[in-house]
């Protein structure tokens, strides 16, 4: 009998050792954590396309990223990187994310209360702004809708990781919220941002387009933002980018508290980013708006 349990041990041992060799990459590189309450999952977390890097152009000590726009595909994950690492020296102390639901589903504007899970740990809701914008019937909530939502999930382990103590008021737009919509909304936000809050909206550009094809939307729609053209862009569609109303309510609102003013600091595609310029490319660019 002694025998038999010693060698049931060793089996017991020897199983652990296996399953624990076995584990993929991304579960090696994943740091254990709990969080109290029920999470979004943590469905887009890529390793291979996280590189934790300080910011290469530091922001003015006397400057602060109050908005800015980022891409959401991880094949531009330094861009991403890029402008989160730029607010580590003055950490708002709210991250209003908006971006697109890309497949529209539910009420037109979403929010979430519930954190997500990264591979850093949980990045948190803000209650407080959840319910007030939802208690002014400016937006509702659906968490299902987020869970498979990659213009929120993507971005998430960069703002843990680069803002470990920022809690979030996430928002997602179907693609037809109109220019009235997005200045409601953005007039709700205003009174955040001037509490200390940044916005950011999370937009990638011209879509399935040769990379010359591309160069000419991109530049038709950096004209219709520098010429404050919002009909124009209202009217663009997936060729030129993909969410006009998170856009607008980002540049509503920096209007609304007084920073009209906008810096293009990167602008690529992914076809540059894959070294090839025979494929159908994606356009990225990320502006930052300071004070």
């Amino acid at each position: 009998m002694k025998r038999r349990a010693v060698f049931f041990v060793i089996l017991c041992v020897m199983f652990v050792i296996g399953g624990a060799s076995n584990k993929t990459e991304e579960e090696k590189f994943l740091p254990q954590f709990s969080s109290s309450s029920k999470v979004h999952p943590n469905n887009f977390f890529d390793p291979r396309y996280f590189k934790p890097e300080s910011s290469q152009k530091p922001i003015p000590s006397d400057k602060k990223i109050r908005g800015a726009v980022v891409p959401h595909h991880l094949l531009a994950h330094r861009m991403i990187a890029d402008v989160f690492s730029k607010m580590q020296n003055a950490p708002p102390n709210l991250l209003i994310l908006v971006g697109p639901n890309h497949k529209n589903l539910g009420p037109k504007i979403l929010v979430s209360r519930l954190g997500w899970q990264t591979p850093f740990g949980t990045v948190e809701a803000d209650m407080e702004a959840v319910d007030y914008l939802v208690s002014y019937n400016i937006a509702k909530e659906d968490e299902y809708v987020f869970d498979g939502e990659h213009s929120m999930g993507n971005l998430m382990p960069f703002i843990k990781y680069y803002l470990p103590n920022t809690k979030v008021l996430p928002i997602i737009c179907h693609y037809d919220v109109s220019k009235k919509e997005t200045k409601k909304l953005a007039e709700n936000l205003s009174s955040l941002i001037q509490n200390g809050a940044a916005i950011v909206a999370s937009v990638d550009f011209s879509h399935y387009l040769t990379a010359d094809e591309a160069a000419k939307m991109d530049k038709e729609t950096l004209k219709a933002l520098n010429d404050n053209n919002w009909d124009s862009i209202f009217l663009m569609g997936n060729d030129h980018l993909d969410s006009p109303a998170s856009l607008a309510t980002l540049f509503f609102a920096m209007e609304n508290v007084g920073i009209p003013d906008f810096t293009l600091v990167s602008h690529t595609n992914s076809g540059i980013l894959l070294g090839s310029d025979m494929i159908e490319t994606t356009s990225y660019m990320t502006f930052l708006f300071q004070k």
